[in-house]
């Protein structure tokens, strides 16, 4: 039996997947207009500040001249001329990942070239160039996916912390500390991640940068919503005045209701999800198991252009009902 057929449809398909995920996941991270009103808002609250936007832009400014993109001084003054390099470099630095973004770029094409030259080892010819083009696009957009996915795990576990950090936070302001001296007990008592965060924002704030500007730096690594609306919280209070403690106690047992129902959420959907993943994938299995008894049968969607027709919708339908139902199971709260 030639397992050529099989190899291409495979790489096909993963190359699907992992296009369609990577824009998925592109639009996730690009929030819409809603949010950068609900921003300029919240920055009205910020009286200290003469101009939120100019202050952004001369940090982000003077941390793109500070950030090395590579090792070699040429290849890193290139990466810097494209703003696209400023951005992969703050969603490695989320995900945890200690790679500087010309060595992941250069990951990412040592990847796709392995993944391309792999079929070219068994001959030279259409078959195989069309395997070995969807491997390559498979092997460029792995190690993407994996960052991302770091980053998503990451978040998570700082978002399973954030309550504890709170309530240590405000057990101290209600003891008599300041708000960096309760980060610093915080950070002390808490672990990895959120620690070494935290840690990071009190080593910037004693090198002299102000404690606003460590916090607003700290919200830009992690890229938490519940974070977010900590610090929204810390600045408001900083503005306008307030019972700190209390406010962060009202936080935490809003961040604590939500995990609940989060939980709740996933609970009742399971069933669903799994529904979802035994439909999705009979179509494949099935796929298989014809293509093992009868080869010569199945051989037609690969050889004739009608069955290539047929394979690229299917394809194309068992994408859009994955999507579909990974879209209806997302409920946000």
């Amino acid at each position: 039996m030639d397992l050529m057929p099989i190899l291409i449809a495979i790489a096909i398909f993963l190359a699907f997947v992992l296009v369609f995920s990577g824009m998925r996941r592109r639009s996730e991270e690009n929030p819409g207009p809603s949010a950068s009103r609900l921003g300029a808002r919240l920055d009205a609250f910020r009286s200290d500040l003469p101009s939120a936007g100019t202050s952004q832009q001369a940090q982000g400014s003077r941390l793109k001249e500070q950030r090395s993109y590579s090792g070699l001084p040429i290849f890193s003054a290139f990466l810097s001329q494209f703003k696209e390099s400023e951005k992969l470099a703050m969603h490695l630095e989320r995900a945890g990942v200690p790679l500087r973004v010309g060595e992941f770029y250069l990951i990412r094409l040592g990847m796709a070239a392995l993944f391309f030259l792999a079929p070219l080892v068994f001959g030279i010819a259409v078959f195989n160039l069309l395997m070995a083009l969807g491997l390559a696009v498979v092997g460029w957009m792995v190690p993407a996916l994996w960052v991302s996915n770091a980053k998503k795990k990451r978040t998570d576990r700082i978002n399973a912390q954030l309550v504890d950090l709170l309530g240590l936070i405000s057990n101290s302001l209600k003891s008599g500390y300041g708000l960096m001296q309760s980060f610093d007990f915080a950070a002390r008592q808490m672990q990895p991640p959120i620690a070494l965060e935290v840690k990071r924002t009190l080593r910037e704030a004693n090198l002299g940068q102000s404690a606003e500007v460590a916090l607003n730096a700290l919200g830009e690594r992690i890229e938490s919503s519940d974070l977010d609306m900590v610090l929204t919280a810390i600045n408001i209070q900083r503005a306008v005045g307030g019972n700190l403690a209390e406010i962060l106690d009202k936080v935490a047992s809003t961040m604590r209701e939500r995990e609940r129902i989060r939980g709740e959420i996933n609970t009742l959907t399971a069933q669903q999800k799994m529904t979802g993943i035994v439909i999705g994938g009979l179509p494949i299995f099935m796929f298989g198991i014809f293509m093992v008894m009868n080869p010569g049968y199945m051989s037609l969607l690969f050889t004739e252009t009608i069955g290539n027709l047929i394979l690229g919708a299917a394809v194309f339908l068992e994408l859009l009902g994955y999507f579909a139902m990974k879209r209806i199971m997302a409920i946000e709260v």
